[in-house]
């Protein structure tokens, strides 16, 4: 084979090279961003039940401190006053 031949013949398997290595960076870019929206939207739900859980654990505490039998045995919190 002569020089110019091997040249064609690398320059031509390189280029099929980057374009399978460009589908595949393609492809697995596709994917990617696939994943982090799943998981975007996993984590908003995870935060709005969150956010839920957390307004539900007042009002029990807020109840639990109005109820009588709590009161008796742990008593209302004092307030200490600052000079």
């Amino acid at each position: 084979m002569d020089t110019y031949t091997q040249t064609q013949v690398f320059f031509f398997i390189s280029s099929v090279g980057f374009v399978v290595l460009w589908i595949f960076i393609a492809v697995f870019l596709y994917y990617l961003i696939r994943a982090t929206n799943t998981l975007s939207r996993i984590l908003e739900k995870a935060e709005k039940d969150i956010n839920d859980i957390g307004e539900t654990t007042k009002e029990i505490i807020d109840e639990m401190r109005d109820n009588k039998i709590f009161n008796f045995l742990f008593g209302k919190k004092r307030r200490s006053r600052k000079n």
